[in-house]
This record gives C-alpha cells, structure tokens and sequence, in this order.
C-alpha cells in the first residue's frame, strides 16, 4: 500500500519515487543494531561511528538504503558524502542522534543543510546472517570534547521499520 509521502512526492516533484517498495511487514524486531566506534580516529571533528545492522534471522529482510544519494556538482558540496548521507537521513527522519552527556543533558545538533530532495532507492534486501553499515560523521553534527564520555543513542529507519542502538562512548 503507498503511502501519502509517497503519492505526494510522486506527484509534486516528478520523481520516480512510486517505485519504492516499502517493507511495512517485515520482522524488523528481529533486527539487531551495534554502534561501533572504528579505531584511528583523528580528532573531534573527524569523529565517526558506525551503526552495524545485523538480520540474525533465518529470513531477508528489506531494511532502508542508507545510500540516499549524492550532492550535485553544482551545489560545490563542501563536506564528504557521509556528512551529506547522514544529513539527508536526518532531515527526512531516517535517522534520529542523541548524545547526552553523562550528565543526562542532551548535546544540540548542529543543523547541515543539504537543500535537496531525494530520490529514495529501492530498499537494501538484508540476507540471513548479513550486515549493513550506516557510517555516522558525529563530529560534523556536534561539538563533541576531547576525553569526554556520552551516551550516544541512534534510531534508524522507515517509520514502521525502525532500529536503534544505545552506547557509552568515550570521544578521543
């Protein structure tokens, strides 16, 4: 069944977006979701995570394609693709961040406008036993402290199809 969004952004922009399966009925509890922080970090600015989404399932299961497309040549794009990825996500609420100090007191995002609409791909057929990455900048959306502890918290996501992670992180 379509979905509103769908019809809408169908009809308004011209996009070929009709195409797009949705898998609102799939086992996604069944998915599980690790933050792993990769090794050879190179400052707070450069931060990165990972957000590894395993199907331990004995099913496929369609889950979102976090390759959500690439700036154009014209919009002289001035950071890396993932920062334009993650930033598209999390304007189309495909990818929710929370990092919290030890404190409980939630960091604010910084806001990367990416002025541009997506053409949504067709969803990541997840294989039983496979894995996808959705790779996080963290350190291009907050000012994150060197040596600091934070709650890092992330939902990713259709609506209806959502995982999240939680995890202590220490930035180096």
């Amino acid at each position: 069944m379509k979905r509103w969004r769908d019809i809408i952004t169908c009809f308004f922009f011209f996009i070929p977006a009709c195409a797009v399966q949705h898998a609102g009925n799939n086992p996604v509890s069944s998915l599980t979701a690790n933050i792993e922080i990769p090794a050879n970090q190179t400052g707070v600015d450069e931060f990165v995570v990972r957000l590894l989404i395993h199907n331990p399932t004995k099913n496929t299961i369609r889950v979102f394609n976090p390759n959500i497309g690439r700036p154009s040549p014209g919009m002289k794009w001035p950071w890396s693709l993932e920062v334009y990825q993650t930033s598209m996500l999390i304007s189309f609420h495909y990818l929710s961040i929370t990092v919290a100090e030890e404190s409980g007191r939630q960091l604010p995002q910084q806001t990367i406008e990416t002025w541009a609409t997506p053409v949504l791909p067709q969803p990541v057929e997840l294989h039983p036993g496979k894995s996808i990455t959705v790779l996080i900048p963290l350190g291009k959306f907050y000012q994150l402290n060197p040596g600091q502890k934070y709650w890092l918290s992330l939902e990713y996501g259709e609506k209806d199809m959502k995982v999240s992670a939680k995890k202590r992180i220490t930035v180096r």
